[in-house]
């Protein structure tokens, strides 16, 4: 008799949950708080930044180059070379127009040439610190900024 109960029981054990998983509706209701949970917001890239590395080097120049950018405009100055971009920016994706450059009588130094094309052909920015360095990449190279 006591053999026939055991195997009766078998079954019933077998289906029901073992207490390492978790109820179905509790998985749920985690699902659920998940979805409901907000997404930080991307920071702007609107203000002002100081260039601290071009494709993971620090810029080889002797003065800093800096960055100004609005909700549509970037506008980088290194000594008295400005290079100007239209800029649109949704999210983390980007993407920079440029404008005829300010120049002045000295050679552009090679930290310039490379801003130049990382910022051109810039479509992400990833930031990061809370929103106090960004670095913008594309198949030009990276920038990596920090605010000032």
């Amino acid at each position: 008799m006591n053999r026939v109960l055991v195997l009766l029981a078998l079954p019933i054990a077998a289906c029901s949950p073992s207490s390492e998983q978790p109820a179905a509706n509790n998985a749920a209701a985690e699902t659920n708080n998940a979805a409901a949970a907000p997404k930080a917001a991307v920071p702007s890239l609107e203000g002002e930044w100081v260039v601290d590395q071009l494709n993971g080097s620090p810029p080889n120049q002797t003065w800093p180059m800096t960055v100004e950018a609005t909700s549509d405009h970037l506008t980088i100055t290194s000594e008295c070379h400005r290079f100007s971009y239209a800029m649109e920016q949704k999210g983390n994706i980007v993407k920079f127009t440029q404008s005829p450059d300010v120049g002045c009588g000295r050679f552009r130094s090679p930290a310039e040439f490379i801003a130049e094309k990382a910022v051109k052909l810039g479509n992400i920015a990833i930031f990061s610190d809370e929103g106090r360095s960004v670095q913008l990449s594309g198949p030009g190279g990276t920038m990596t900024m920090s605010r000032r």
